[in-house]
């Protein structure tokens, strides 16, 4: 699935940033491993996994993060939309929260292997949520797979709304 991602964005010449929270750069360098994925795909990432990076470096209002923690579909949204202005280039700007591990923001709504996508492409900004079984490489491994998915559906989507 990320192979596939991967070839299709460079086939259509596009490029994806990721803003990372939960994730610690992991999709980004998942992203990173495919033959020609470096420059000709992937611009770049922050990791943004404590909510001060989220604040003094994305200017995430810190209003949004105390109302609805720093692992909600909120603080996502507002990383993808300020990610955008940090990776002016990038097609697609993917955010990522969520709960890895025991030690967050967790709750019987929002238990651990709970995450959080954004994605702002075509200035329109695109929300997921899953719930991820396993330990904290399983869940990665099954989140980088959903986010390849999900951005081959956006592609393809794309595809279908502008054909004659």
């Amino acid at each position: 699935m990320l192979k596939q991602c991967c070839a299709i964005l460079e086939q259509r010449q596009q490029t994806v940033a990721f803003i990372e929270s939960a994730s610690s750069g992991y999709l980004c360098s998942q992203f990173s491993i495919y033959k020609n994925s470096g420059a000709n795909i992937l611009l770049g990432g922050l990791v943004s996994y404590d909510p001060s990076i989220k604040r003094e470096i994305l200017h995430v209002n810190s209003d949004l993060i105390a109302t609805y923690t720093a692992e909600s579909a909120e603080v996502t949204q507002a990383m993808a939309v300020q990610g955008k202005k940090l990776f002016q280039h990038a097609d697609f700007i993917v955010a990522c929260t969520g709960l890895l591990k025991p030690g967050g923001s967790a709750t019987p709504e929002k238990p651990v292997g709970t995450f959080f996508i954004a994605i702002h492409y075509q200035q329109q900004t695109f929300q997921y949520k899953y719930f991820l079984d396993g330990n904290p490489l399983q869940r990665l491994e099954q989140l980088t797979l959903l986010v390849a998915q999900d951005l081959i559906d956006l592609m393809q989507d794309t595809n279908t709304c502008t054909a004659p």
